[in-house]
């Protein structure tokens, strides 16, 4: 992403332990994007959708778990650190942290994701 002040390290993702992953919030998915972890999860979609997905704000979302003090994303692995449906996260965890929001204020971002190199 050329127009970001930054680049991200996709290999300081090994050593975070999967901090966006911990930040708790909406994780919004679309239906096929749901399909596609389901198949994942070797789930039938309306089982995944009844353990992991949430209706808010007329949306679908990834539901949060409560685990030691701190909220994460329900497809997080809190004792791997990996995300259980990696190769199919939805397009809002496949973009971070090329978010618009912290393009003009990435220095939200720098304390909390290691893998936000500024550029010069």
């Amino acid at each position: 992403m050329t127009d970001f002040p930054f680049s991200f390290n996709q290999k300081a993702c090994d050593s975070c332990k999967g901090i966006c992953c911990r930040w708790g919030g909406y994780v919004w998915i679309t239906e096929g994007e749901m399909i596609e972890m389901a198949a994942i999860m070797k789930l039938k979609l309306e089982e995944f959708a009844n353990e992991y997905v949430k209706a808010a704000y007329g949306r679908l979302s990834l539901q949060e778990r409560l685990r030691d003090g701190e909220y994460h994303c329900s497809m997080f692995d809190p004792f791997n650190h990996r995300c259980l449906i990696y190769d199919a996260r939805p397009k809002q965890c496949r973009t971070f942290p090329y978010w618009e929001q912290y393009k003009s204020n990435y220095v939200k971002i720098l304390d909390l994701c290691p893998g936000i190199v500024v550029k010069e």
